[in-house]
């Protein structure tokens, strides 16, 4: 997820709803746009929900015919849908506009390429990493959003933490300074934990090293804490349902058949949609302070991670919580797509 707060002149759902739980916590708009790794001005921009000033197309009063002939093919090209990639472009970049117009006959450069898409009024984004995605998907998106009607849900997903620098990748020095170095290790030590949260429910596992099977899934998350979570709730009068993803362990018959023996409602949750779990959004925001505290072997990060976890509020976890609907709502929106 540490990726998803990569942006450039725009903010996404998730890292909007990230903002919003900030703001909570009275965070400078300074800080906020550090950790998302955009300028104060997107951030205050995305918060005044004022729209984007585009750039506007220039007359083609005084051009050529030449020039004219040349952007119409420039926009043509640009605006041609991939048919073997649904929802991209068949030509993304400068690059492959001007091979292509070369291929028909058209002698271009990549510069006059970039100087008239910009007159014809388009601007340079960079493009989201998401999952991959199928029609199929999107029905089943769109199907769950409309008939999701749990209010009280427990959320759950495991994290992979390690010790390698994951902050900020900018950083501001003197002129003739050389900042410093993100230390990444490709074997660094790691720490797999497992969360739930919900409203006024916080709980975190340490798992044990090794790949995770169904019956280690069960004796560690589901009967140590699952099921007295919602055991403990229900005698408080509040009928939770528990959210899980479609992993295998999570899957296996014998899992389910044990929350279905103990009582335990649970949401289907649809494939490929990482971006509807508000945990996942937590454990971005973990991450980073962790990494902030620089842990340098796996005692360290142990300590580090139950420490910030230990430390983090329960209004941001049931900001986070909340937002489940306003997620449904923009899956309702979009048809299905992600988000």
């Amino acid at each position: 997820m540490a990726k998803l707060f990569n942006f450039r002149g725009k903010l996404s759902a998730q890292a909007l709803g990230m903002v919003t739980a900030w703001r909570l916590e009275r965070i400078p708009l300074r800080e906020i746009a550090r950790r998302l790794n955009v300028n104060v001005s997107t951030v205050v921009r995305r918060l005044s929900l004022k729209p984007a000033q585009e750039r506007k197309p220039t007359s083609t009063r005084g051009l050529s015919k030449k020039v004219i002939v040349r952007r119409r093919k420039i926009k043509r090209l640009v605006l041609t849908p991939s048919t073997e990639r649904p929802g991209c472009r068949k030509y993304p970049s400068t690059y492959s506009i001007a091979r292509q117009c070369r291929l028909e006959g058209l002698q271009v450069s990549e510069t006059t390429v970039r100087r008239d898409l910009a007159a014809l009024g388009f601007v340079s984004r960079r493009r989201q990493r998401g999952v991959a995605f199928t029609a199929m998907d999107e029905q089943l998106r769109l199907e769950f959003a409309n008939n999701c009607t749990a209010e009280d849900i427990l959320f759950s997903d495991e994290k992979m933490f390690g010790t390698n620098d994951v902050g900020c990748p900018s950083e501001w020095v003197l002129q003739g300074n050389t900042p410093s170095v993100r230390q990444t290790a490709r074997w660094c030590p790691t720490l797999h934990v497992w969360g739930m949260i919900g409203i006024g429910v916080k709980k975190m596992v340490i798992l044990p090293k090794g790949a995770i099977d169904a019956a280690k899934y069960k004796l560690h998350c589901l009967q140590r804490v699952v099921v007295p979570t919602v055991e403990k709730l229900r005698a408080e009068g509040r009928v939770v349902t528990f959210m899980q993803d479609n992993a295998r362990p999570h899957t296996a018959h014998a899992n389910l058949n044990y929350l279905g023996s103990k009582l335990v409602k649970l949401l289907m949750w649809p494939a490929r949609s990482p971006d509807l779990n508000p945990i996942e959004n937590l454990w971005a925001w973990l991450q980073r302070k962790v990494s902030d505290r620089g842990p340098r072997d796996e005692e360290e990060l142990r300590q580090f991670v139950t420490a910030e976890w230990e430390a983090i509020p329960q209004s941001l976890i049931d900001e986070y919580v909340r937002s489940f609907q306003r997620r449904l709502a923009e899956v309702r929106r979009r048809k299905g797509r992600r988000l």
